[in-house]
């Protein structure tokens, strides 16, 4: 699966609208729903080195995701997942395993779990997803290039988080390595979002 140059600049054209899915709106699509299986699309721009900073490399994203309404159905999904990868990863005790808690960061919960807002700044809200899978494609100059290309216009910390492909995300707070990727995407990035039969689009 990948996404196409004329997918790519779909995504673009409506990310360029400068329309926003607004928070009424996701919490009218989940509904009660504990658990939302959803598609998403949406695109950031590539954050280039100072050298570069003339560049516009924008990513277009398309990722199968876990929304979660409520607090105890995402600590449930969200830890069990942890915990399950976690103990297929060698170097993991059981003891760090069994700890394992979510933490807290620059976000706030709503009433709906998945949508989150920024603490500092409460005009801010993001989507805060599960990832089951993900396919990405970079834009620059109109044409869909690879990540040697995007390497290029990079730090060198960039480029390394760039092509971490091993899946693994390190916690070294608790000590404990595991598979979950967790993101929180902001609504005014997102152009689409499809669940329970339903499609949101900006």
């Amino acid at each position: 699966m990948h996404i196409t140059l004329a997918q790519a600049q779909h995504a673009l054209q409506l990310h360029a609208n400068n329309n926003t899915i607004t928070p009424e709106a996701v919490k009218l699509l989940l509904g009660n729903a504990s658990v939302t299986f959803a598609q998403i699309e949406y695109v950031t721009r590539v954050q280039v080195a100072a050298a570069h900073k003339a560049e516009n490399i924008q990513k277009v994203t398309q990722a199968n995701v876990i929304l979660c309404s409520n607090i105890a159905a995402h600590t449930s999904v969200y830890a069990n997942r942890v915990r399950k990868t976690a103990a297929g990863i060698a170097g993991n005790t059981p003891e760090a395993i069994a700890a394992f808690t979510p933490q807290a960061s620059y976000f706030q919960h709503t009433e709906v779990h998945s949508i989150v807002q920024h603490k500092e700044h409460v005009d801010k809200f993001y989507l805060y997803v599960i990832y089951n899978r993900a396919v990405s494609a970079y834009v620059h100059n109109n044409r869909i290039v690879t990540l040697k290309e995007v390497a290029q216009f990079l730090t060198p910390s960039a480029q390394r988080d760039l092509f971490n492909a091993d899946g693994i995300v390190r916690n070294i707070s608790q000590g404990i390595n595991h598979r979950v990727v967790v993101r929180t995407i902001a609504l005014s990035n997102i152009v689409s979002v499809k669940a329970r039969k339903q499609l949101l689009t900006v």
